[in-house]
């Protein structure tokens, strides 16, 4: 039997900005708050809509698909909910307070792009750990001492390029 679970949103923004690589102190400060304050409101289970937004667009991430009520709410005051909205100081809108939406159409092209290269550095560089593993593996188990020996000036030159 399926049992019901309510999301619990600030640990869900939490992992967001972490999963985008942002720090929390950025994060806080873009917010205009402390740190301790950003960790006290992740703590909680429900968080306002204006917030969720706000995170969103200060770390580029799309919230629309795992908070589609928020966002449903928030397009609901806005005339056109498919365009992400700045509102416009000189024009007096019912609640001009509230954040810019963040639309799931809506996405940054070098953000996306450096994501991408991003995971794709994080894969070679994991798989380069791995071979290296298994190098110094073969290595040690074998009694060849010219491969011992390349291995050794291979990771020296290593240290001296870093």
């Amino acid at each position: 039997m399926e049992q019901f679970t309510e999301k619990h949103k600030g640990e869900i923004v939490k992992r967001a900005i972490k999963k985008t690589g942002y720090q929390m102190k950025a994060v806080a400060k873009r917010l205009g708050i402390v740190r301790n304050t950003l960790y006290t409101k992740l703590k909680q289970a429900e968080l306002e809509d204006s917030f969720i937004i706000r995170v969103g667009n200060i770390i580029h991430y799309d919230f629309s698909e795992v908070f589609p009520e928020v966002y449903k709410r928030v397009a609901a005051k806005f005339t056109n909910s498919f365009e992400r909205i700045y509102p416009d100081k000189s024009v007096v809108v019912p609640d001009a307070g509230e954040l810019p939406l963040y639309d799931y159409l809506y996405k940054n092209p070098y953000f996306c792009e450096l994501q991408v290269l991003r995971e794709k550095y994080i894969k070679l560089m994991e798989d380069y750990d791995k071979l290296f593993k298994i190098l110094i593996l073969l290595a040690n188990n074998n009694e060849s001492v010219d491969l011992k020996k390349e291995i050794i000036k291979l990771i020296e030159n290593e240290r001296k390029e870093d």
